[in-house]
């Protein structure tokens, strides 16, 4: 075991005498998440790596461990309560740290606060209130499938996947009409940011949260039926400081289209792999199942936001030091063999089990409403081109993101001849 000073942050020394071994080996954008996650496992369930950039975190790729780990309140998701708070990451910006140093939101608070937001958000993103748009989002389906069916060369990301997320996001929250566009640019901008220090970097993230302040201001002028009117209407009854109203808004926002789009398109892409699958979709129980394999297999978040231990923490046959930064390998949990075996096949009589929207207290609040997209989406998709194909080999299909999501870029596909019905 190698010992971490929560004092002076650990940075990975030059090749090759760094003893951990890289998350991330060649170009990133073809980076094999499965193979490594793999590997990792198999040299041990928790154990120190070398993120991109050069960060060492303590990975935890064991299902065991992983389930011990996203239940442990001493891995706490706010840096603040850190001895030394600025240690978090070294005393640095990081890649993929954005959703645990931007603002006060579910992904950096814990106790009393995180239950205090979760409690205003509870009612509004509920399996009930998920199913209320499914209408919606089964009309919105069929728009872009008809567009799709037009489409020179479609894309299953940016001709269907992504507007649909937005679509459904945006409506949800009640974003403004003329603004939508330009939000999600800048949300994805911000994600996908290689370098959080650069100009540019910067000048997006002002942008973003002025944005942000001002379609707050018009909700608060022209309040609606949806949810930043509900999160307003908490700010002007003290259940929300200022600052966490709109982090809270961003962090919905940025967190409903980014994972449900990964959900859909690489569910798509295993559908396609697996033909035998796809009657599954019309069947309300086996399409529930398949969802729930879907998102074992795909794991459209990777890894769990940033974890810190607050004290020393002996798991997987090694102790985690105090101030440590550590990260819980969801993609590497769901296809751990011990509980899940033969775990890269879908298989529908699994008795479940599955991490993709973590554990306790955590759990993802929008689970319901990401089910709900990715059930109606897919079925509609091949429900509507039911020989629907790739039309480029997947393994020359980069990717982009390695933490916060893990997505093709772009998924060709041919889409045959539609049914009948449709024609």
């Amino acid at each position: 075991m190698v010992s971490v000073d929560a004092q002076s942050p650990q940075r990975a020394p030059a090749a090759p005498s760094c003893p951990h071994p890289r998350l991330v080996t060649g170009d990133p954008a073809f980076w094999d998440a499965t193979t490594s996650f793999r590997e990792l496992r198999e040299r041990a369930p928790v154990q120190q790596v070398v993120l991109p950039g050069g960060l060492v975190a303590w990975l935890i790729t064991g299902a065991d461990e992983a389930r011990y780990a996203l239940a442990d309140v001493r891995l706490a998701h706010d840096q603040r309560r850190l001895p030394d708070p600025r240690m978090g990451f070294g005393g640095r910006r990081y890649p993929d740290d954005i959703f645990a140093a931007e603002g006060r939101h579910l992904l950096n608070s814990d106790g009393a606060d995180h239950q205090r937001l979760r409690t205003v958000l509870a009612p509004l993103l509920s399996r009930a209130a998920a199913q209320r748009w499914k209408p919606f989002t089964a009309a919105t389906c069929a728009e872009l499938l008809d567009a799709l069916a037009s489409a020179d060369r479609p894309d299953l990301v940016a001709d269907y996947a992504r507007p649909l997320a937005v679509r459904i996001t945006t409506a949800l929250l009640g974003v403004p009409d003329g603004l939508q566009h330009r939000l999600t640019d800048l949300t994805l901008a911000m994600i996908s940011a290689p370098d959080l220090d650069d100009p540019a970097v910067r000048s997006h993230r002002t942008a973003l949260f002025g944005l942000w302040a001002r379609i707050i201001g018009e909700k608060r002028r022209r309040p609606g039926d949806d949810l930043l009117t509900r999160l307003t209407l908490a700010h002007h009854q003290g259940r929300l400081s200022a600052q966490e109203l709109v982090s809270v808004a961003w962090g919905l926002f940025s967190g409903g289209i980014t994972p449900t789009t990964t959900l859909i398109v690489a569910g798509a892409a295993e559908i396609i792999r697996s033909p035998g699958l796809r009657p599954m979709l019309q069947d309300e129980t086996t399409a529930n199942r398949l969802i729930g394999e879907l998102l074992r297999v795909t794991s459209p978040f990777p890894v769990a936001t940033w974890r810190f231990a607050l004290e020393d923490v002996a798991l997987g046959g090694t102790v985690i030091p105090r101030g440590a930064v550590v990260l819980v390998a969801l993609a590497a949990a769901n296809r751990d063999p011990e509980p899940f075996p033969e775990p890269d096949t879908v298989r529908l009589n699994r008795p479940g089990g599955q991490l993709a929207f973590g554990l306790g207290p955590h759990y993802c609040p929008g689970a319901p409403l990401a089910r709900m997209q990715a059930t109606t989406a897919l079925d509609a998709l091949f429900g509507r081109f039911p020989g629907l194909s790739l039309a480029t080999a997947e393994t020359a299909l980069p990717r982009q993101g390695v933490l916060v999501e893990r997505c093709y870029e772009r998924l060709p596909v041919c889409t045959g001849e539609p049914t009948k019905a449709d024609a």
